[in-house]
């Protein structure tokens, strides 16, 4: 009896151990309940308020290459993923494949109302300010 409350105090013990020093589990989208975790730099609005509407409307969906998305807080993650094209919203492919907005080529969000303008233009307003 002794042996297995040993075992089961070692197995807790070291669980917390090996959680240290991170708040999410980086494997899964554990990190989107973390409270405003949209960008590094709180003072640019602009980016702050698009990420918003990416993490919320287009990230959430997705799985796998759609994941690292997530990880984008700043506006030169953003430009090195080749996914926003500074100064150029209708050449960066996160507005390229919105509803209303794009090409149409993928008409995303799938399953779901397109952005509402106000969200459109807070994306725009980000690009342009690149």
């Amino acid at each position: 009896m002794k042996r297995i409350v040993s075992l089961k105090i070692y197995i807790v013990v070291a669980t917390l151990v090996a959680s240290c020093g991170q708040s999410f589990n980086s494997n899964t989208t554990d990190y989107l309940l973390l409270p405003s975790n949209y960008c590094e730099d709180q003072s640019n609005t602009s980016l702050c308020e698009a990420n918003e509407v990416l993490q919320t409307k287009c990230t959430s969906c997705h799985e796998g290459y759609h994941d690292t998305w997530a990880a984008y807080s700043t506006n030169a993650a953003w430009i090195e993923s080749g996914l926003v094209v500074a100064g150029n919203p209708a050449g960066s492919d996160v507005v390229i494949r919105l509803k209303n907005y794009g090409t149409g080529l993928t008409n995303m969000p799938k399953d779901a109302p397109a952005l509402s303008q106000d969200e459109y233009d807070k994306i725009e307003t980000w690009i342009n300010s690149l």
